[in-house]
């Protein structure tokens, strides 16, 4: 299965997960996600990124959203 439409990856920078396989992002963004734009690593945030930095989050969602067509 392929990702064709704009994507985001945005994980807390701190989320031990994002680290467990090297290269699995990348791999992710060229093989699945083909239209990803930036890996976005919000610093003070573990696994819960959405939580623990939500206004952080919620600038990225509607930076992301403004950028797509």
């Amino acid at each position: 299965m392929k990702i064709e439409k704009p994507a985001m990856f945005v994980a807390g920078r701190q989320d031990w997960g994002i680290f467990q396989r090297p290269g699995a992002i990348a791999k992710m963004r060229n093989e699945v996600c083909t239209n990803m734009g930036e890996i976005q690593l919000v610093d003070n945030a573990g696994h819960w990124v959405q939580q623990e930095q939500p206004e952080s989050v919620l600038k990225l969602l509607l930076d992301f959203l403004g950028e797509i067509d």
